[in-house]
């Protein structure tokens, strides 16, 4: 619950990049002991939401676009590699939840619950990957980038989630042919990872061009 609530106040701008997460104040305003802070200041970390100091608790930080590139990098190598092994276990009723998810999104504006409807799409395609493993690092990977919607998407603009391929992915997967899923996967990835790299490359250079 702590984990919860800070990621949501710094990925909605109540808590600002370089504010000071102090355990004792955050164990006082949760009602807790300093454990279980420090337990949600560390998947924090992990989630590259803040960065923790010896003996000081914490600091809300920005997500680094170099982080950002490296996920898309990630994905674009385990995420094909689990829809692959996904599809041919997929039911017709998978199917069904998968385009109940995306028809969620084509009708959905706002960039924190369009995140979250994402990341669901995504896994629920995946779902079915028999190795376990390798779906954890899928899920991993999504909750990055869920982070990277919520936080960019509104300058970016809905159109940078490519939803005709989440369209023609449904479609793949429901002929079940993995050769087209795949293919449309990566290229969908692809997509999402250039159109990132050229608004964080302008968004970067804004500061030199004042």
């Amino acid at each position: 619950m702590i984990e919860s609530t800070l990621s949501e106040a710094i990925l909605n701008g109540t808590i600002r990049p370089g504010t000071s997460l102090r355990q004792e104040e955050l164990a006082e305003v949760f009602g807790v002991s300093r454990m279980p802070v420090r337990e949600a200041l560390i998947q924090l970390e992990a989630k590259g939401l803040v960065r923790l100091r010896a003996g000081k608790g914490a600091i809300a930080v920005n997500i680094d676009s170099a982080d950002i590139m490296e996920t898309y990098g990630v994905r674009l190598i385990i995420e094909p590699a689990a829809l692959q092994s996904s599809i041919p276990n997929l039911t017709d009723d998978d199917i069904d939840e998968i385009r109940g998810h995306l028809q969620r999104m084509n009708f959905e504006t706002d960039p924190h619950k369009l995140g979250r409807l994402n990341t669901e799409f995504h896994l629920s395609l995946c779902g079915k990957a028999t190795n376990r493993r390798l779906l954890k690092l899928v899920k991993a990977a999504l909750e990055e980038e869920e982070q990277i919607i919520r936080l960019h998407l509104p300058a970016l603009g809905a159109g940078t989630l490519g939803l005709p391929d989440h369209d023609a992915l449904v479609d793949a997967a429901a002929a079940r042919d993995v050769a087209a899923a795949t293919t449309i996967l990566h290229t969908h990835l692809t997509h999402a990872a250039e159109a990132l790299r050229t608004y964080l490359a302008m968004r970067e250079a804004e500061p030199a061009l004042r």
